[in-house]
């Protein structure tokens, strides 16, 4: 457990040191495998709106732990838009990935403030969001 809780950190913080800053695709199985193996702590994100809910049931996942924000996809969306905004309505986050190929997104969340955050999931199709806080 505690080797995998190193290499997760490790990833993120790679991910970081990325130049797009973005996603890090370290699993391309379903988000519902993925869950079983997510960190201590972790929370899920309600979704609400058409994109997350016209697919079927958790067809987007999402989620957070103390240093990351996990959004699984169950299916293919093509190319989503993901944004983080903070409680303030500032982005703090945004990239762009192509659900055909990545499944798993995993957002380094470690150098953010405590408080209220709205993750945003938008494409061509419809939309999605939820809320979450960090501590």
């Amino acid at each position: 457990m505690r080797r995998k809780t190193l290499i997760l950190i490790a990833l993120c913080f790679l991910g970081l040191l990325t130049w797009e800053a973005g996603a890090v695709n370290i699993e391309t199985a379903p988000m519902h495998y993925f869950e079983t193996n997510m960190p201590h702590g972790y929370d899920k994100i309600e979704l609400q709106g058409d994109l997350a809910t016209s697919a079927g049931p958790n067809a987007i996942e999402a989620g957070t732990s103390d240093d990351a924000v996990y959004i699984g996809f169950n299916q293919s969306f093509g190319n989503v838009n993901i944004s983080i905004y903070n409680g303030m309505g500032g982005l703090v986050y945004s990239t762009v990935v192509n659900t055909d190929v990545q499944q798993v997104v995993i957002i380094p969340f470690t150098s953010a403030a405590s408080g209220s955050y709205i993750v945003e999931l938008s494409n061509a199709s419809g939309y999605a969001d939820g809320d979450f806080d960090k501590n």
